[in-house]
């Protein structure tokens, strides 16, 4: 089964995608670090911090059928790029916010709406349609540990950051490396759309 990802286009497909989650869903996961220091700096309480959280939780549920019928209808390439985009501006804009409802805003929505449309729902699609049948069960295996590698690498690299920086510059850097995705998805074979994909023969 494993022989199947030597394939230089399917290893760089798979790997790709790991690249992708492993970053928006080490970057969602790791948000958690981020509770106490903004209760300790805003005063905002544990509970309304959590609620915005919760919020985040259920809309990156929500949000990845939606994902999934625009990557459908436009193409998996722009649904990712924006939600990656989206997911950024979550993470740059919630330093502004001075309000619980200003955090649901930023990590209850935009964030989890970002992360959700850059999560499985369109990734494995995009992915698994790319690949040969014989390869796509062992790069599927692959791409999910990706997303906890991602909590693995994260989450170490932002508590330093929130050491050093404070949880402002923590967040700032987190959206800077929320960008670093977009590198990933330009070498992943994706901005065909999937119908055209499939016409391709084999």
């Amino acid at each position: 089964m494993w022989h199947s990802l030597r394939r230089p286009e399917v290893l760089a497909t798979t790997l790709a995608a790991v690249g992708i989650l492993m970053i928006t869903m080490g970057a969602r996961q790791s948000l958690g670090l981020f509770i106490g220091p903004i209760d300790a700096t805003t005063g905002l309480g544990l509970a309304a911090i959590s609620l915005a959280l919760a919020i985040g939780q259920f809309t990156w549920g929500a949000i990845q059928p939606i994902a999934g019928a625009l990557a459908d209808r436009y193409g998996p390439g722009p649904v990712l790029i924006g939600g990656i985009a989206v997911m950024a501006l979550g993470s740059a804009i919630t330093p502004f916010m001075g309000s619980g409802f200003g955090l649901v805003v930023s990590l209850g929505l935009v964030s989890a709406i970002g992360s959700g449309a850059g999560s499985f729902s369109v990734l494995m699609g995009a992915a698994a349609a790319r690949l040969p049948a014989s390869a796509r069960g062992a790069a599927s295996g692959v791409i999910n540990a990706g997303g906890s590698f991602g909590q693995f690498v994260f989450a170490p690299i932002l508590q330093q950051l929130i050491q050093r920086l404070g949880w402002m510059g923590a967040m700032w850097s987190l959206a800077v490396m929320t960008l670093a995705a977009l590198a990933a998805i330009l070498n992943l074979p994706i901005r065909e759309a999937p119908m055209a994909a499939a016409r391709t023969p084999s």
